[in-house]
């Protein structure tokens, strides 16, 4: 038996295959620019029933990854890859926000540049 937990992270991999980006089920210590990286969100299970007919909602990030090499490059390389992600959701999940974009620092490697999207699914078992 799989996890809901899991179902739900394979069905929004799946869903971002083939759209043009790496895409990581977990955070890499260093991701390669252009990606897409699907992790859980806080709180990432809320209950909504435990027992032998376990449902819940499970939340995840999907955080966007482009280089910031070029200033204007990367806001329009932002911006087409937050239309492309949100376009590419599965319609069982609701979408929370989409985050201002942020440099991060990954050390030696340099910067990138990160946009969190944040989304939920009821999962029932």
């Amino acid at each position: 038996m799989t996890a809901l937990s899991t179902e739900s992270r394979e069905l929004l991999l799946t869903a971002f295959q083939g759209a043009g980006y790496r895409v990581y089920d977990t955070v890499p210590a260093v991701p390669k620019p252009p990606a897409i990286v699907v992790s859980p969100d806080s709180p990432w299970i809320r209950p909504n029933r435990i027992g032998s007919n376990l449902n819940y909602e499970c939340r995840w990030k999907i955080l966007i990854v482009i280089s910031p090499r070029q200033n204007a490059a990367a806001t329009l390389d932002t911006e087409n890859a937050v239309d492309t992600v949100l376009g590419l959701i599965p319609t069982s999940f609701q979408c929370q926000g989409v985050n201002a974009p942020q440099l991060q620092d990954i050390g030696a490697q340099g910067t990138i540049l990160t946009t969190e999207i944040n989304v939920s699914a009821s999962m029932k078992g």
